[in-house]
């Protein structure tokens, strides 16, 4: 336990020997500087200069001077100190990184590496989605992310799903050709398409290999591209399987510009005089 206890310390700031004292400290206090390297295995060498530092931060009390016996902080207060001090550093360090940063674009795009870290991702925006969630993604991932669609739709958020594979439909609005999962993984890598809200998608790959890759993106471009992505599969579903997926096309379609109100209009032959 006091290694363990010692490493913790280590890792907020303290040195080892000053870990190593305040420890012995907690466990015999009062102590003299001779007790003190006995019981922490610090040289008696060392022992006076590192109770001198514990002191100037306030982390130990001498009482006494003949001999000198020394006291630690209590826990309670050792972890108030801490607290300001790292509360203290913290702002420093965020002062001094914001006068070395760019300005920042206004669009935002992350690559995300590994199965696990980009089902994290797509949990985190779906959960932050407060409207409309519209996406592509096989069985395994839809199971995976059940609990937070779910939660979503609980919070009225409109839920718009194309698969390839049987999905389940309690989940919301789902369009899949039923294809089985396992006999399309022998063609096609699992892949994940997720929008949130119009604002934000998830999109890339999606199996489970440290090597999966997918992007999480605020530009503007790359959310109406994996919009556009949709539209296509779904109307493709709609032509090959004869389902009518004009209500849904419509919804995901008013994202995007409308072509087909802007194209010109192709004008009628002129009839040729007689």
């Amino acid at each position: 336990m006091s290694d363990e206890l010692i490493g913790v310390l280590q890792e907020l700031g303290f040195t080892a020997a000053e870990a190593k004292i305040y420890v012995a400290l907690l466990k015999v206090s009062p102590a003299t500087g001779y007790e003190l390297a006995a019981r922490s295995n610090v040289p008696r060498s060392a022992i006076y200069g590192v109770l001198k530092r514990l002191e100037n931060q306030g982390l130990v009390n001498a009482a006494g001077r003949e001999p000198a016996r020394w006291v630690a902080l209590p826990p309670a207060d050792l972890e108030k100190v801490l607290e300001a001090r790292f509360a203290k550093r913290l702002r420093g360090l965020k002062t001094s990184l914001e006068s070395l940063a760019q300005p920042a674009s206004s669009a935002i795009t992350w690559t995300i590496q590994g199965y696990p870290s980009v089902i994290e991702e797509a949990e985190r925006l779906i959960g932050a989605t407060e409207k409309q969630l519209y996406g592509s993604l096989w069985n395994r991932e839809a199971t995976r992310l059940a609990g937070p669609i779910r939660e979503a739709r609980r919070r009225g958020v409109e839920i718009i799903f194309f698969s390839f594979n049987p999905l389940d439909a309690a989940l919301g609005t789902v369009l899949s050709y039923g294809i089985d999962e396992h006999e399309l993984e022998a063609y096609w890598p699992h892949k994940l398409i997720l929008v949130g809200d119009q604002k934000r998608a998830l999109l890339g790959g999606a199996d489970q290999v440290a090597s999966t890759r997918a992007v999480l993106t605020e530009e503007r471009a790359l959310v109406e591209m994996a919009v556009a992505n949709l539209v296509l599969d779904i109307t493709l579903l709609g032509q090959r399987r004869g389902v009518d997926t004009a209500a849904v096309v419509t919804r995901l379609t008013a994202l995007l510009a409308p072509v087909e109100e802007l194209a010109p209009r192709k004008k009628a032959p002129k009839k040729r005089p007689a």
